[in-house]
Parts: structure tokens; sequence; C-alpha cells
């Protein structure tokens, strides 16, 4: 078999070794019992991750070696550019665009190729042997990581070589002709390997054949033509599915816009119909879905639209936030199985979690910055904003309301953002309130935020009912524009 080279290669004995990290994760946020749906034999609970995802697959190979279903990945293209993602302030949807991520290798390809053939290797392990494994490239460097996974998984195990097709928007070249595809690579662990003829994941007939359909007491129908000692005949053939079995070119799969309703402000997003094929293709209810890379959270939200469990992870902090806010609006979102309804289901219990704690130094991105106080790395002070709230207590009921957020750093801060703010709450993007902190985790026992689609946000929370007379220890935490977060305490007796 021709392997590929290139310096720095390290053998895969060798990368395995290395996998002895044994720190625990920092819980950083609990959503508990969302759906109130009885604990499952498993005891699972989802999981989204921040962290550099090398570090964090090593911490998750004790548990879950041979556990996984299904990794879909879309890492970096190794393109040279550099991708935002949006930041929104307040009600009149005006935002900034702030770094995602740089998809520059100082190295050249040789660092790109060393950088995901050691995590590949490592996913390998993760998966069960009836396991799975997709990565989303683009021409830029498809060929290379064919040769690569070749080596990792075996070419007996490549399945399919994907052509994700979709109109170039802007394409304004003529000097080629027009890029406008990306490449999924699809291998599996074995030959003994999940696959599902499962009739939503077919795609659409032709127009010529759906203008042929009808439809009689039987169901659908199209006729035949055909001749017989020179006479024209037909017959009616009834088709099971409405659709066709996919090909290895979807074309029936439309790329995210900015008015599409699952648009979240990350400019690499992938289409939600993308991943519901690829899972309900691959996996089975229940089974674990993981995304090393998971950007904006397109994996996990549709993984828990069709019932499986799922763990994502992003470097950026920026891309946990909006993660963890699709996956909490995930009920208006679109049903997977029936696009044109809403999905109408909270979601399950999910956990944040963290290589570190976010409780370190209060950061800005350049871009909300003023030119004099930028740097390469952003900018970190030790002033934190201060949150002032009324708590409303009626015998065993409270509920709070937000009355202001104070930042004592504005004049650090761009003029391009201060222009947007016309009140407190349009620092705010996300607050939320645990009722009984017990001095552990704080648990999202009550929450409001933005999303792109819908900005207003409400500042006064709903009732929590006390069951039990006694003292509490009220904790409330506010998430700014900037992604950092400001929590305060409060005490109060039920009496």
């Amino acid at each position: 078999m021709v392997n590929l080279n290139w310096k720095g290669k390290e053998e895969r004995k060798d990368i395995l070794s290395k996998n002895n990290d044994t720190r625990p994760f920092h819980i950083l946020d609990i959503y508990p019992s969302i759906r109130n749906d009885p604990k499952s034999e498993e005891d699972w609970e989802n999981k989204l991750i921040w962290g550099e995802n090398k570090a964090v697959i090593n911490l998750l190979y004790k548990k879950f070696e041979n556990k996984i279903s299904l990794i879909y990945i879309d890492p970096p293209f190794a393109t040279g550019g550099v991708f935002n993602l949006k930041i929104q302030i307040g009600e009149k949807g005006k935002y900034l665009e702030s770094l995602a991520y740089k998809d520059k290798w100082r190295q050249g390809l040789d660092s790109y190729l060393e950088f995901l053939y050691e995590r590949l290797v490592l996913m390998k392990g993760l998966l069960t042997n009836e396991g799975s494994i997709y990565v989303h490239l683009d021409w830029h460097i498809s060929h290379y990581i064919k040769l690569i996974m070749d080596e990792i998984f075996g070419i007996k195990n490549f399945r399919n070589e994907i052509i994700w097709s979709y109109p170039a928007a802007s394409a304004k070249t003529r000097r080629f002709f027009i890029r406008s595809y990306d490449t999924i690579l699809f291998y599996s662990k074995s030959d003994d390997y999940i696959f599902n003829d499962d009739p939503n994941i077919y795609m659409e007939y032709s127009n010529r054949v759906k203008n042929a359909l009808k439809k009689d007491g039987r169901g659908l129908f199209y006729y035949r033509g055909g001749s017989h000692n020179g006479k024209k005949l037909s017959r009616k053939v009834y088709v099971e599915q409405e659709g066709i079995f996919p090909r290895d070119v979807w074309y029936d799969i439309p790329y995210i816009r900015a008015n599409t309703s699952e648009y979240q402000g990350f400019s690499t997003q992938k289409p939600e119909r993308l991943l519901k094929r690829i899972i309900l293709g691959s996996t089975n209810e229940k089974d674990i879905v993981a995304d090393f890379f998971c950007g904006s959270g397109t994996t996990l939200a549709v993984a828990e639209k069709l019932g499986r469990y799922w763990m994502g992870c992003d470097s950026n902090w920026d891309a946990i936030h909006i993660a963890r806010k699709r996956i909490l609006s995930i009920r208006q979102s679109n049903d997977m199985l029936n696009w044109r309804n809403n999905y109408d289901r909270k979601p399950q219990s999910f956990k944040i979690l963290g290589l570190k704690k976010n409780d370190e130094l209060y950061s800005i991105p350049n871009i909300l910055l003023s030119k004099d106080v930028q740097s390469e790395r952003g900018f970190q002070i030790k002033e934190t904003p201060d949150l002032n709230v009324k708590i409303y207590q009626k015998d065993n009921e409270v509920k709070v309301e937000l009355l202001d957020y104070t930042i004592p750093f504005t004049h650090l801060i761009s003029e391009k953002v201060k222009v947007n703010i016309k009140s407190f709450s349009d620092w705010i993007d996300y607050w939320a309130i645990d009722f009984d902190y017990q001095n552990k985790f704080f648990r999202n026992m009550w929450f409001s935020y933005r999303t792109p689609k819908f900005r207003k946000l409400p500042l006064i929370s709903g009732s929590y009912h006390y069951d039990k007379l006694g003292t509490y220890n009220v904790l409330v935490k506010v998430i700014d524009i900037f992604g950092n977060e400001s929590i305060k305490s409060y005490t109060i007796t039920i009496i």
C-alpha cells in the first residue's frame, strides 16, 4: 500500500502510547432535567466540551474507547484563510465579526497533515467495531487525507467519497471552472458496520420523474412505455418510496444562507439535512455521535433531534456558547423527519465541560476594542462587570429581575460597539439562575438568551417554587457579548 510521508510524521503506536492524560474535566455548566424524561438505563448525559480536541480525545479515551458509533468532523481545510463568526448586539440585529479560527499553518502542509493524522488515529480508537467516520473536506486537501485514511482505517474499509454539490453563490472567476462542491470521506472501522436503508435518507426524484408520478388507491405509480408487434404499450409501475436511495453525489441539500431558520452566524456552518442523512444512515437510536470540530453545533442538534446521544468539542469559547444556545432553542427548530414542522421538544440534559475553568481574566476580542488597545491576543483585564438584580418573594415563590449590568471599562471598547448600546441589556447575550446553588456546580434552572433570529431578551425570570423552608443561595449569571461570565450570589430565606 502507498503511504504518504511528511516532515514530523509519527508512528501510530507512538501516538497511542502518549495517551496517558488522566486530568478530570471541569464542569462549567449543567442543564439538568430539561425534558423531564426519566433517566435511561445508561444514565447518559450529553456533553459539550470546551478545549483543544487532541487533549479532549485523550481524556475521553479511557471511558469511551470502542464506544462511539459515529464520528463526523468538519476540520480546517488548509485553505490559508481566516473564518469568522458574528457577534450580535442588542435587539436590532447589529453585528461585528469575530475570529472563529485561522486556517493557517506555520510549517505549511507538513504541520497540517501531522495535525489531522494524529487526531484521526485517536478517533479510530474511539469507534465501535461497527462504527464509521465521515471527514468533511474540499478540493484543497481531500486527496492527501484520502491516503492518510487508507493507511489508518485500511483501503478495504473505504466506503464512499461523497460529493456534496451546491451552487456557487458569488463565484466571479473566469480563469478556471467554478468550484461548487465539498468532499466527504466515509470510512468504517471494520467490514461489519452499521448502514441503514432508511427512507428518511432518500433523495428526491428528479423533476422529470416527479412530474410523471401519479397516485391511485394502491399508491404512487408511473407509466412505463414500450411496444410489441409495432403497437405502443404502457403499464403502471408502482414505487414503494417517495425518492431514491442516495447516490454518492448529493445535489439536493442547499448550503446555509443568512435568511434560513437554522443560520447561526458561523461562516463554515453546515446544513442540518446533510447531517441527517449521515446520522440516520450510520447509527441507530441511542448510539453515540461525536463531532470534535463542532463549531456551531449542527451535528449535536441533529443527533439530539434524531434520538442519538452526542458529544461535541471546540477550542473556541464563542462556538461553545453558540452551540449551547442552539441546543437550548431546539424546540423551535425544524423537525428532522418533517422539515416543515417544528421539533417541539425540549432537549435532554447536558453538561458543558472544559479542560480549564472559565473564570480566568476577563478578555475582549480585538474586533470589539478601540484600535489603540488592540493586540494580537486581544485584551485581558482584572476589572469585571457588576450586575444588579431585584428578587421578588411571595411565600414559597421567587422570581428575579435583572436591573442593571455595568461594564467599568467602556473606554476600551470600540465606538462601533458603543454606538449600538442603547440600554444595559444590550451588553447581555445570556443570563441564567441557579435558585439553589449547592457550592459545587452552576445548574441552569432558568435561563434567557438571544439567538440570531430572536433578539429580544426577557429581563424577569419565571417563578421558582421552593418545596422546603430554609435558607437558599441564589446565583445569577450573565454572559455578555464578549463571551465572558459574571456571577453574583444572593441569599434568601423561605419561612
